[in-house]
């Protein structure tokens, strides 16, 4: 009889166990990677690009450092774009991060970028800064779709957007919002 109470004993006993870690089970969840961390950096870039045409040089691209982002493409931080297309005028693009594909001419300023038209004998220079510009070295256009600042000499405007042509100089705003300061007037005769 003893052995009787002993095995029935026994298997309460281990049935209570049974219980015990099933209730204790614990979800495994699975390990996720973090995002990659730049490996490498390069610092003081400096490139130079020609027209394939005439082969003069059309841009030069300087930076403070090189990194590989989250994404796997090479951001530049610190960079400065002088580019003058062919029969263009000159541009200085300057940006806190900027990417730039060479097969494609993809250009990407962001982290506030600032692009300046020097001025010409005709025309004084022109100052557009904004917090984003897309634009292709190959077609020679720029655009963005953030808010602006524009400054020509005297005047000034914000816009919604722009998109511009480099090569040709035509330009178009998007929802311009100007203040207008009227002259004083002056009580004179006019004859």
């Amino acid at each position: 009889m003893n052995i009787r109470i002993l095995s029935v004993l026994g298997v309460m006993a281990l049935a209570v166990a049974a219980w015990f870690f099933y209730q204790e089970e614990v979800e495994i969840k699975p390990a996720l990677p973090q995002a990659p961390v730049a490996s490498s950096e390069v610092v003081q870039i400096s490139a130079v690009q020609t027209n394939p045409e005439t082969g003069e040089t059309e841009y030069t691209l300087t930076a403070d450092s090189l990194v590989q982002n989250t994404s796997g493409e090479d951001e530049m931080l610190g960079a400065s774009i002088h580019w003058q297309p062919p029969a263009g005028e000159k541009y200085t693009l300057t940006a806190k991060r900027a990417t730039l594909a060479q097969t494609t001419g993809d250009l990407s300023l962001s982290q506030g970028f600032r692009m300046v038209r020097a001025a010409t004998a005709t025309k004084p220079e022109m100052v557009i800064e904004g917090a984003a510009l897309l634009g292709n070295t190959k077609s020679r256009t720029v655009s963005s779709q953030e808010p602006l600042v524009v400054t020509q000499g005297e005047d000034k405007f914000k816009a919604a957007g722009f998109r511009a042509n480099l090569q040709t100089g035509d330009y178009e705003f998007d929802k311009i919002e100007v203040l207008f300061n009227a002259p004083k007037r002056q009580n004179k005769p006019l004859f």
